[in-house]
């Protein structure tokens, strides 16, 4: 039997496939969520979290996705991870997106000093802009949100240059 997450991982592995990368999963069982890539350019560890629903939020498409205790501290500890990926799903499945972060940004959104019981990081796809912008309980939208650009094939390749 499939599962819902199978769709929405399945689609992030297919685009990586066209994307010319060569993904192999490196984790079993119900957390499927950690994928090793191997590319001409290196090695990445990604990190991979999807919602199927984005918030309601007018025109613009916003995601908010939320991190436990135990979910922090595992990706903490686990330096390792060094790709963030974002499926943000819409109810037409075929307009749902893909955001990637690095380590760096990730902590950066994700605020590693924020004390609470959940971490956020929110996604906001702006009609008529090249870019998302990507904030969080360690980033505000106000204040200086990360600009990551909605072009996929894009985003993959400027990972070729970042050392690993």
């Amino acid at each position: 039997m499939l599962a819902k997450a199978d769709f929405y991982y399945g689609a992030f592995l297919s685009r990586l496939i066209n994307s010319g990368f060569a993904p192999a999963i490196i984790e079993k069982g119900e957390n499927r969520r950690i994928y090793d890539l191997s590319t001409n350019f290196g090695d990445f560890i990604v990190y991979t979290k999807y919602l199927s629903k984005q918030a309601n939020n007018g025109q613009d498409k916003l995601w908010h996705f939320t991190f436990s205790l135990d979910e922090m501290n595992r990706i903490l500890q686990d330096d390792t991870i060094n790709m963030f990926a974002f499926i943000c799903g819409v109810k037409e499945l075929v307009d749902s997106e893909i955001v990637i972060l690095s380590r760096e940004q990730f902590k950066q959104c994700i605020g590693i000093d924020f004390i609470g019981d959940t971490h956020r990081i929110s996604v906001k796809s702006e009609k008529r802009t090249w870019n998302y912008l990507v904030y969080g309980t360690g980033v505000d939208v106000k204040d200086n949100p990360l600009r990551v650009t909605k072009n996929l094939n894009k985003r993959l390749s400027e990972f070729s240059i970042i050392p690993v």
